[in-house]
């Protein structure tokens, strides 16, 4: 009989939230009952609101966000408007793959190079030695805030607190970052900034937030991906012209029922507050890291930096370790380091087991997740004392 599910992946795709669900389903039995179109045309101040909301969240007026149907989408079209011919692109070690391919492939357009930012022994970002790569040939830095496979967070207020060439632009990926720790892209001192819903936020999936800073947007060449969203007709032209400020680089069909229930996930967010929720999955990621070394396991990290404990099983199958999980029901990821090429620090063999967990898990979910890579009953695994602040 297969166990009770323990859901630990929520880096990949987080639980959906009662509010949202609820959201879900309001909006489809209204639309039952009514014709769709004037649903549509009912919802134009919700989202407005959902707009509005969404900015707050990250420190931003509603004016310079944009929405797009994923975050990978969002930064090729924040990419796509940048002049990078011949010209270096500065990329964090954990950047992820799709960002490296896109900068690659950009049409017509790559950079002349991609240059790693500069780091310490300890993988942490060397701030002072990024300040000497930061010539007149470099277009932008590209960044996760928080990266996926170790959970590292990185210093990106620092980095933004860098003196850099005014048409260089600092590209900051949160998919990791939104929902689990603080965001103001005014203490970043970020230009863009992307991240999806459907991660940390457990808001709607096909849907990402893109912020643009007012610099940005005055500096960024016409969007050569423009969609019927990000163009406006100019009646007395008779000719499309791009949108005001971030809606230039709007998806042109992002479901108004997402952008209706990403309202709800705020909601639930705020409720809970986003420190509090920082604190509660640290500690439960502490605790993954305390138990790990009991039992002979390396986390990625000297300590946890997010809700994100990566653990190295250097003797193990990545698919015998994905089994075991899913016979004991643990949903938890097995990494792939391929999704983080440039990252050298990654272990190249055993397996790398990726827990995420979020408000909804507590100290037994990360005991029973223990147990089944130890191959042992929660009670006789290695377990170190749980938290006084965890419930």
């Amino acid at each position: 009989m297969r166990a009770e599910l323990r859901y630990l992946n929520n880096a990949s795709v987080g639980l959906t939230s009662p509010g949202v669900s609820a959201r879900l389903r309001g909006w489809l039995e209204a639309e039952a009952a009514a014709w769709p179109q004037q649903r549509v045309e009912s919802a134009d101040w919700d989202l407005q609101t959902t707009r509005e909301r969404a900015g707050a969240l990250i420190g931003a007026p509603a004016t310079q966000l944009a929405l797009a149907e994923s975050t990978s989408l969002a930064m090729a079209r924040a990419l796509a408007t940048l002049s990078l011919r011949g010209k270096r692109v500065l990329v964090a070690p954990g950047t992820w793959a799709s960002d490296i391919v896109m900068l690659r492939r950009l049409g017509g357009e790559p950079p002349r190079a991609l240059e790693l930012l500069a780091t310490h022994a300890d993988g942490s970002l060397d701030l002072t030695a990024i300040s000497t790569q930061l010539g007149e040939d470099v277009a932008a830095i590209l960044t996760p805030l928080v990266t996926s496979i170790e959970g590292r967070r990185y210093d990106v207020e620092g980095l933004g607190a860098l003196s850099r060439p005014d048409h260089c632009a600092l590209i900051v990926d949160a998919a990791q970052g939104l929902g689990q720790t603080p965001i103001d892209v005014r203490r970043l001192g970020c230009d863009v900034l992307v991240a999806t819903t459907r991660k940390w936020l457990r808001g709607p999936r096909g849907m990402a937030l893109a912020y643009f800073s007012p610099a940005t947007l005055a500096s960024m060449r016409p969007n050569p991906l423009a969609e019927l969203a990000g163009l406006r007709l100019d009646a007395p032209s008779q000719r499309f012209i791009d949108q005001p400020q971030a809606r230039r680089f709007d998806a042109s069909d992002v479901s108004l029922l997402n952008q209706l229930s990403l309202t709800a996930a705020i909601e639930e967010l705020a409720a809970i507050g986003v420190t509090r929720l920082r604190e509660h999955v640290l500690g439960l990621a502490g605790l993954a890291y305390e138990l790990a070394r009991a039992q002979g396991l390396t986390p990625l990290l000297a300590a946890p930096e997010s809700g994100i404990a990566t653990l190295h099983l250097p003797e193990a199958q990545p698919l015998a370790v994905a089994q075991r999980l899913s016979a004991a029901g643990i949903a938890a990821k097995v990494c792939n380091i391929a999704a983080e090429p440039l990252n050298v620090r990654l272990p190249t063999s055993g397996a790398l087991v990726r827990l995420a967990p979020h408000w909804h898990n507590d100290a037994d979910d990360i005991r029973a997740a223990l147990a089944a890579l130890a191959g042992t009953r929660p009670d006789t695994a290695a377990a170190a004392a749980q938290p006084a602040s965890l419930p």
